[in-house]
């Protein structure tokens, strides 16, 4: 089969690809588009790297806490033994 055949499958695919490129429907995909993005910029997103970073602070806040409480558990049985 010969690329320059009007009849060939890639013929008739380069046809069908620039009908598509000016037909409604690629508008149609470019507005929902713009809509979707639109809709994502009013919503109160993070990125991945800031939701990462809030992971761990929040990750080592929890470590700390359970040391501070380990802490405190420790000095109450000190305070409760020496009473």
């Amino acid at each position: 089969m010969n690329a320059q055949n009007p009849n060939s499958p890639r013929a008739f695919l380069h046809r069908a690809a620039a009908a598509l490129e000016n037909s409604p429907l690629k508008d149609m995909q470019r507005n929902a588009k713009a809509l979707a993005q639109s809709a994502a910029g009013r919503l109160d997103l993070v990125t991945r790297d800031e939701f990462d970073a809030l992971q761990a602070m929040l990750l080592a806040a929890q470590t700390r806490i359970a040391a501070l409480e380990a802490q405190v558990a420790e000095l109450e049985a000190r305070s409760s033994r020496d009473a």
